[in-house]
């Protein structure tokens, strides 16, 4: 089989920045390639210049039997007071052309994607079928009223177009069901977010901080990790990690000089693929205040307990009871679940334990991959 992966941006994992979204693309397009299929992922150029055009520094790529084909791309200008650098580069014309060919399926990532769209348009026009993955759940940026009123409109036209043409809608998590009531899919199924569990074997842990590891934008919520900090040292002695990137980045360290707390917090931005277990290890504690997913399946994998925001798409990435849940915004009850766990051994080894299983049996590559074969073949078998 000849699958197509669309993305709108994509690295090999130790070559660039990826988040969870793009790991995913990997990862599956990895375990593909082990059971035999050709794979190959169109995205946008590697190379951003003047802040608005993405080159490729190579048009055709392949690394681990993984063929990467890169386009000429538009970054969306960054517009003061009405929203920052928003993530979805507008491809060349050479991409639709491109996804006109003769493949077997594509499947799109996102529908919040320039990429996406235009992936459906020629694959319409080739008469090749698609299969839609949820990645977004329709928060980010909606702090920015000119954001939310765009995806509103987006909804009814260019979003309504990816979703509704797809013959299979994949929703990883609940809370990208909820995001699919505004559309009218062919075909849902649901099938986990998944991880590479080999990448989390024979690991040294120890317990050396409390950790933060995701993107440092609103709806990750690491504003409520620093101020949280203030209340748990009234109670316990712990050392702080910021791990990721974003534009809170300056805002947050200039939140932990306000606080006085720059002794208790350290700030070690992106964090490279194969480097991220071991940091990970070395937690006593993950914390994720906000909208996770990926980050804190990769806590469970290395078995380190967690305590979370209490969100559907966190619930649904490890499971109910394995790790302590609480309200998002809500300080005081963080504080008192981060305490908790850092002085009670064996809550924190039986939710990280409980985590561990879940994801393992739930979401390992090993165990999903044989879901995306099936759902290949059966759209296949429809045509």
């Amino acid at each position: 089989m000849r699958i197509i992966h669309v993305s709108p941006y994509f690295n090999f994992p130790d070559e660039g920045s990826v988040g969870g979204a793009l790991l995913y693309v990997y990862e599956l397009s990895k375990a593909l390639v082990e059971k035999g299929h050709e794979v190959a992922v169109f995205t946008s150029g590697n190379i951003l210049t003047k802040g608005v055009i993405r080159i490729p520094k190579k048009t055709l790529e392949e690394k681990e039997k993984i063929e990467v084909h890169r386009v000429l791309s538009f970054e969306v200008p960054k517009m003061p007071y009405l929203f920052p650098h928003l993530e979805n580069p507008i491809p060349s014309p050479s991409f639709f052309s491109a996804l006109s060919k003769e493949y077997d399926i594509i499947h799109v990532h996102g529908h919040e994607y320039a990429t996406s769209f235009i992936a459906t348009l020629a694959a319409k026009k080739a008469r090749i079928p698609t299969i839609l993955t949820i990645h977004n759940i329709g928060e980010a940026l909606e702090e920015f009223s000119a954001i939310h009123l765009l995806r509103k409109a987006l909804n009814n036209t260019a979003f309504a177009f990816t979703v509704n043409s797809a013959k299979t809608v994949i929703a990883p998590t609940e809370q990208a069901l909820h995001v699919l009531r505004e559309f009218k899919p062919k075909n849902i199924i649901q099938v986990r977010l998944g991880i590479d569990f080999r990448r989390f074997e024979n690991l040294n842990s120890r317990l050396e901080y409390v950790l933060f590891l995701g993107r440092l934008e609103q709806t990750k919520r690491p504003e409520d990790f620093i101020k949280v900090i203030p209340l748990v040292l009234k109670k316990i002695d712990a050392n702080f990690v910021v791990a990721g990137s974003g534009i809170q980045f300056e805002y947050l360290k200039k939140l932990v000089e306000n606080l006085k707390l720059e002794k208790y917090v350290k700030f070690i931005g992106w964090i490279p693929y194969h480097k991220v277990p071991a940091i990970i290890a070395n937690a006593s504690l993950v914390v994720a205040p906000g909208g996770a997913g990926y980050s804190i399946m990769e806590a469970a994998a290395a078995q380190k307990p967690i305590v979370s925001g209490k969100l559907d798409w966190n619930i649904g990435a490890i499971g109910k009871g394995s790790a302590l849940f609480v309200e998002p915004g809500d300080i005081k009850n963080l504080a008192d679940a981060i305490v908790e766990v850092l002085t009670d051994q064996k809550l924190a080894e039986s939710i990280a334990e409980k985590a561990r299983m879940y994801v393992e049996n739930h979401e390992s590559w090993d165990v999903l991959i044989e879901r995306f074969i099936n759902i290949y073949d059966e759209v296949l078998g429809q045509c």
